[in-house]
């Protein structure tokens, strides 16, 4: 029994070393001035509040935490970051117009709960929205389309 076990603990470390070499996405590459364009074109209160709470999943800014990178949980986060990025990225956002609709989307996301994601914020406290944080986005979110998208 003792053999059977030290055996199979054994295969565990040799699958968990080997998991370790399973390539994960990155981060791609773009333009250098990608976020200053969208800090033009976004209200700074709430480019700040989506700097702070969405830029990790929603552009290409996304600073990879260390256990992004210890399968199988690197999967997991390239997974939501990819996702993420396929929905909705900011590192795009000025180089397109956007409705209000578009807008508003996010306004819904933010306003129940949705975003940023439960076990985003559980590692990073400081990505919660506030009351007031998901009223400023819904705010610009619902306000007609100007100078500042």
């Amino acid at each position: 029994m003792r053999k059977l076990a030290k055996l199979t603990s054994i295969l565990f470390v040799f699958v968990f070393l080997g998991m370790q070499f399973v390539p994960t996405a990155t981060t791609p590459k773009t333009s250098a001035t990608a976020g200053a364009r969208m800090a033009e074109v976004i209200n700074p209160q709430v480019g700040a509040i989506l700097d702070r709470s969405c830029q990790d999943c929603h552009s290409s800014r996304t600073a990879w935490p260390w256990y992004s990178r210890v399968a199988p949980v690197s999967w997991i986060v390239s997974k939501h970051v990819s996702e993420g990025r396929e929905m909705l990225d900011f590192s795009e956002w000025a180089n397109q117009p956007h409705s209000t609709d578009e807008r508003m989307l996010i306004c819904d996301a933010v306003s129940d709960g949705r975003m940023p994601l439960p076990e985003y914020t559980v590692m990073h406290r400081n990505a919660k929205l506030s009351k007031r944080d998901v009223e400023l986005i819904c705010g610009w979110a619902a306000a007609p389309i100007s100078g500042t998208r």
